[in-house]
């Protein structure tokens, strides 16, 4: 996203709803140019127009105001909160409770895309393909002679997982839940590796 467009979400954060008037000298340009800027924020749905209130000459300036998914545009901190709780986890439990903890918490994440028993290895590793796409892995997955194998793309916390490897813990173990088998991790991004993949043990 543009440095003036980043500037418009956040003054509108800041002040609430304003006429593009206002905005363009927050940003230091000319109503003009912000109508262009303005033009783009509206077609990704970031922000909207208001009727202005009525001036008793000609028709009220529109004003405008965030739309509620532009928050994730803003600048967030999860990363740094993420550590931190890892942090202290690690200081409260131990590390190896943590790494239960962690473990119990991917399984319980993938319980709500669980399939019947009878579904088809197919099916499930499909349906686990769907659920991690979701969430911003990238995967893909593939039948070689050994089997199923799951590969992630993007780690969707990559730099806390830097921090704090033990994270894997919780996607070998959603992974695992979601496929109904144990998985097993042949490679991962932490190690310089393009994607982690996961082999699927066959039951």
């Amino acid at each position: 996203m543009s440095n003036v467009r980043q500037v418009v979400l956040e003054t509108l954060r800041k002040q609430g709803p304003m006429p593009i008037e206002e905005i363009a000298h927050a940003a230091n340009l000319s109503a003009l140019a912000m109508r262009y800027h303005i033009g783009i924020l509206q077609e990704q749905g970031l922000i909207t127009a208001q009727d202005g209130e009525p001036s008793g000459v000609g028709r009220p300036a529109s004003r405008f105001a965030l739309a509620d998914c532009a928050c994730a545009q803003l600048p967030q901190q999860y990363d740094w909160l993420s550590a931190s709780l890892l942090d202290e986890l690690n200081a409260a439990i131990g590390e190896k409770r943590t790494r239960s903890f962690l473990r119990d918490t991917g399984k319980a994440a993938a319980h709500t895309a669980a399939l019947p028993k009878n579904a088809t290895p197919r099916k499930r590793v499909e349906r686990a393909a769907k659920f991690l796409n979701q969430r911003g892995y990238m995967a893909t997955w593939k039948q070689t002679a050994d089997g199923l194998t799951i590969n992630l793309c993007n780690c969707p916390y990559q730099d806390v997982a830097r921090q704090h490897p033990e994270l894997c813990e919780l996607d070998s173990a959603m992974i695992g839940e979601l496929v109904g088998a144990p998985v097993e991790m042949q490679c991962c991004m932490l190690s310089q590796s393009r994607t982690c993949e996961f082999k699927i043990s066959k039951q």
